[in-house]
């Protein structure tokens, strides 16, 4: 079996562990296209949440002895979480809500160190999870600079270069695009905040169901992930390098925050989707040992150093990311033949540069229109601006900033891409039959 067949086999037998993508609407197989938004569940998810509530539903701050096996789950699910991302350990790494609550955290925080006339750099291409936290800032004369992308949607290098003249004291950008899945150079960006003297909070949420996640190899100061998008719970998690600890002023700092990033865990956590993450993270790791039972090999000179837990989760990763490369192709081949196609970001020339993320509007029929109709056909397919509001203003102003946007993850296959075009060739006749 050659890798292309083994990666395949490995993700379509994925979609067994996912009880929900057996879901049918109107007699009809679902196709699951919203993934960006977030992700389905297997099992394995399931199980632990039903297991936390039978046998260790406590809360802290008591003597029973499940009060003590739930807190030391919780630390169990930290060091996951940094075996997902590529941090030193659980001490870098704490829960909370969401992603977004996350960024609101840090700019509180980071703004405290701030004073009027600093300079702060946000970017043209992200979510607004990572832009109106900083935007507030702004109110207290801190000067918040936009990044620019150019007409495909890149970031403009020359542009950052132009910004980081101005010495800022931060730097708040994505790792990849929700809307174009245009995946960023987070390390050069790094540097190069590094070296202007700025800290560097990072949105990783989209890429994290993607990539092999590295934040030390990155260089980031701060990151923030919500699990949901990783086939976990409605929750998320912050990584706060310990270096950059001394940096963040505010509430349980000095006195009991030491060196441990627990300290973001603000009273009672969920302690349900803890344990569901954990689960998500046991499913990783099984994909890496049916990947290998197929044939797939890791490379050792990278993934052989890793501590065991890291190398299982960051090569179900980087297995899943190589499978995805074949569904983009497959995606963008198609797209390529469909009538009247705008797609913004990267085309099949970089399809290496780009997650399976696509975000197009069609000649002459109205966006909201195309996703209601796709919806009747069992697509879920997004359409909007997905709040990545700046970018999708830039790129589809003549449909006034929105799209159709069709996120794959590694539990979705060609069959199903085939089933989406002639679904999709069939919506668009009809559509342009009602308008002529």
């Amino acid at each position: 079996m050659n890798q292309h067949q083994a990666l395949k086999q490995t993700f379509e037998h994925a979609r067994t562990y996912f009880p929900s993508l057996g879901n049918t609407y109107k007699g009809r197989p679902v196709l699951f296209f919203d993934n960006s938004a977030g992700t389905q569940v297997p099992q394995f998810v399931i199980d632990r949440v039903t297991d936390y509530y039978i046998h260790r539903n406590a809360q802290k701050g008591t003597i029973f002895a499940r009060t003590a096996e739930m807190q030391q789950t919780i630390v169990d699910a930290r060091q996951l979480a940094a075996d997902l991302v590529g941090a030193a350990d659980h001490t870098e790494i704490a829960f909370g809500q969401n992603a977004t609550n996350f960024f609101h955290l840090y700019a509180h925080h980071l703004g405290r160190d701030l004073r009027a006339g600093d300079h702060i750099i946000i970017t043209e291409a992200d979510h607004h999870a990572n832009v109106n936290p900083w935007l507030e800032l702004a109110e207290r004369d801190i000067h918040v600079h936009v990044w620019n992308v150019d007409s495909q949607g890149n970031l403009d290098f020359d542009h950052y270069e132009k910004l980081l003249a101005l010495k800022p004291k931060i730097v708040a950008a994505g790792w990849a695009s929700n809307a174009t899945g245009t995946i960023h150079d987070m390390k050069r960006i790094t540097a190069m905040a590094h070296e202007a003297g700025a800290l560097v909070v990072a949105d990783g949420v989209q890429a994290a169901s993607h990539i092999a996640m590295d934040v030390k190899a990155a260089g980031v100061d701060f990151a923030a992930f919500s699990t949901y998008k990783i086939f976990g719970p409605h929750m998320g998690f912050g990584y706060i390098n310990r270096d950059r600890l001394e940096r963040l002023e505010g509430w349980r700092i000095q006195k009991e925050l030491g060196k441990d990033a627990y300290f973001f865990e603000v009273g009672s956590q969920n302690h349900e989707g803890i344990e569901g993450f954990i689960g998500s993270m046991e499913y990783l790791t099984r994909l890496t040992k049916d990947a290998e039972a197929n044939g797939l090999v890791l490379d050792e000179a990278l993934f052989g150093i890793l501590r065991p837990s890291r190398r299982n989760i960051a090569g179900a990763m980087h297995f899943a990311h190589l499978y995805e490369q074949q569904l983009t192709n497959h995606f963008l081949a198609n797209l390529a033949e469909a009538e009247g196609v705008i797609l913004y970001g990267k085309n099949a020339a970089h399809a290496d540069e780009r997650l399976p993320v696509f975000s197009f509007n069609i000649e002459g029929i109205e966006t909201d229109m195309l996703g209601h109709a796709l919806n009747d056909a069992g697509v879920e397919a997004r359409t909007g601006n997905y709040l990545a509001i700046n970018l999708m203003k830039r790129l589809a102003a003549p449909f006034g900033g929105s799209a159709l946007r069709i996120s794959l993850v590694h539990y979705n296959t060609v069959e199903e891409i085939d089933r989406f075009f002639n679904i999709l060739s069939n919506v668009i006749q009809q559509l342009k039959s009602r308008v002529h």
